[in-house]
């Protein structure tokens, strides 16, 4: 169990900044967990992660992982970063399996299956799923079991759960999960509450890091900017209005256009490839004017070269990170551009573990998007002094208004 947890805990960083719910069931040595935030709002885009472990001693001939939404008919729910074999969505009017009618139906609801071959003796498989709360319920209900086959033939099968009184859309049984929602009050502006209205507008900025790539484009995070109704980019005597460009939220990108121009860029490292131990810089504005508006750097070393699920397309590094350093460079000794910061891990049980997204990731979504950058070639090193003086005026601060 504890291994579970330890994985939902590392996955559950794309939502750090909620207290985490956990759900579990385990049932003849199959274990599913679901991590949820704890505190949802109507109108929120919440974040789930289902993991299942098959903890026989036994491998498995295949098995699989499905969570259902019964109050979603169609939903715009997008799931990713899943380490099954193979994933699956299903709504209305999709056709799926019902096994008490024997034949193929119409999906009433949505639904995200994933399905593992040669499913091996004490390892889990897992996905992330990502929806939008309706303004119109109260409670959230999510449906969960799983399956381990053994052989090709289906004989030996165990499902989970054995026993419930719940019954999904295709006639299995259900563990069901039942989250609160909360209302989310909106209020009406008028001249009685100006002024109360501006404090809650000045609460609801949020803020994090972002890089220029050219003159007038720069880059950061998707979660950064996913949900600005203005987006607004500070440094030290620059200050200008920003609109998004391109997104690509399964990789948590952006691209943003800058009403003004700046000349200062920062250079992508070429063709060398990132190694172990690496010493590097991570460069941003974390915690707001918690820690001052001004830029801070800290120093560490690549701690892993795959993210989690054996992410191959995201580094791990020991270089401390805040919430606001999102979206910063992570720069190496020749003050190139190597990762782009995205997350940190927040827990009692492992220590230090920060996150980022490979600049190859980054690059390909800036082609796909012909957002031209430059590459640097020369590999002469250079005192961290002198890397965060060139660097810092490529980098600002980004405040988003909700």
């Amino acid at each position: 169990m504890r291994k579970i947890v330890l994985m939902l805990l590392l996955s559950i960083i794309v939502i750090a900044e909620d207290d985490i719910g956990f759900f579990s069931v385990e049932e003849n040595n199959i274990n599913i967990s679901i991590a949820y935030p704890k505190a949802i709002r109507q109108g929120d885009t919440i974040k789930l992660i289902g993991v299942m472990t098959n903890k026989s001693n036994r491998n498995a001939y295949m098995g699989g992982l499905t969570i259902s939404f019964p109050q979603f008919k169609h939903t715009e729910g997008v799931y990713y970063k899943n380490t099954f074999d193979k994933i699956s969505k299903y709504s209305y009017p999709d056709k799926i399996y019902n096994r008490k009618l024997k034949r193929r139906v119409k999906a009433k609801y949505y639904m995200i299956e994933g399905w593992e071959n040669g499913w091996k003796s004490k390892t889990d498989r897992g996905f992330f799923i990502e929806l939008k709360i309706p303004y119109t319920i109260n409670s959230l209900t999510i449906n969960v079991r799983g399956v381990l086959i053994f052989n090709k033939n289906g004989k030996d099968t165990i499902k989970i759960p054995q026993k419930s009184t719940k019954i999904d859309q295709q006639g299995y049984m259900v563990k069901q999960l039942h989250i609160p929602i909360i209302s989310k009050i909106v209020k009406k502006k008028n001249k009685k509450n100006i002024s109360r209205h501006n404090k809650v507008a000045k609460e609801n900025i949020t803020s994090g890091t972002g890089f220029f790539v050219n003159k007038h484009n720069l880059v950061t995070n998707y979660h950064v900017i996913g949900e600005c109704k203005k987006i607004r980019l500070i440094k030290n005597q620059f200050k200008s209005n920003a609109t998004v460009a391109f997104t690509d939220k399964v990789n948590d990108l952006a691209v943003l256009s800058s009403e003004k121009e700046n000349p200062n860029i920062l250079k992508f490292r070429d063709k060398k490839s990132i190694k172990i131990g690496e010493t590097i810089i991570a460069m941003g504005y974390p915690l707001g004017e918690l820690l001052g508006n001004n830029i801070k750097l800290t120093t560490g070393n690549i701690s892993a070269l795959t993210g989690l699920f054996n992410d191959s397309s995201k580094l791990q590094l020991t270089a401390p990170i805040q919430f606001g350093n999102s979206g910063g460079p992570l720069l190496d000794i020749y003050g190139n551009v190597i990762g782009i910061v995205y997350a940190k891990l927040n827990n009692e049980i492992a220590q230090n573990v920060n996150l980022a997204i490979k600049a190859y990731t980054l690059r390909m979504f800036l082609d796909t998007n012909s957002v031209k950058y430059e590459t640097n070639s020369r590999n002469i090193k250079k005192e961290i002094v002198d890397i965060a003086e060139e660097a810092k005026n490529g980098i600002v601060q980004i405040l988003c208004y909700r």
